[in-house]
């Protein structure tokens, strides 16, 4: 082969790489945007927003026990399909702010530890950084399953700060 053949071989590799480069970071960008919202609030609109959610799911205890911080268990159910994880977090450190996720079931299943766990609260904040993400849990994909569509997780920081998951 020609070296000037060598070069234009090089410099087309090159390209298609950073097209798809290019197109993997406009894929990351289009999920994010389109699967999390954060906006400064105060804490009554937050305090507004949880009752809301909270009414949504009244008489269902949550899967997981906070103060145990592990699953309470469930009865097996019938499996019925997940299609999607939503979190609402209100987000005290650093200013008031309300974030809510939404991410597809199997985003979760993928982010979920190599054993199909969740060892921290803050991983089923997926796409962001509160002040929830230090906080120790106990949680697997099997147990969500399970569990079926319903309440996960209903928690209130001793700051204030309040974190609400649910799967659908």
């Amino acid at each position: 082969m020609r070296p000037g053949t060598l070069r234009t071989l090089a410099r087309a590799a090159g390209l298609v790489a950073g097209v798809i480069g290019l197109a993997a970071l406009t894929g990351v960008i289009w999920f994010v945007a389109h699967h999390r919202d954060a906006s400064r609030v105060t804490a009554a609109t937050a305090q507004t927003a949880f009752d809301r959610l909270r009414a949504r799911f009244a008489g269902q205890p949550p899967l997981v026990d906070m103060a145990l911080r592990a699953s309470r268990g469930t009865p097996g159910r019938a499996p019925q399909p997940l299609r999607s994880f939503h979190t609402v977090i209100f987000d005290r450190r650093g200013g008031d702010r309300l974030v809510e996720m939404t991410v597809p079931f199997w985003f979760g299943r993928k982010y979920a530890r190599h054993d199909g766990s969740f060892v921290w609260l803050g991983e089923l904040s997926f796409l962001d950084d509160t002040e929830f993400d230090p906080e120790p849990l106990r949680l697997s994909i099997d147990e969500i399953e399970r569990h079926g569509p319903g309440l996960l997780v209903d928690y209130t920081h001793p700051g204030g700060g309040q974190f609400l998951a649910w799967v659908e």
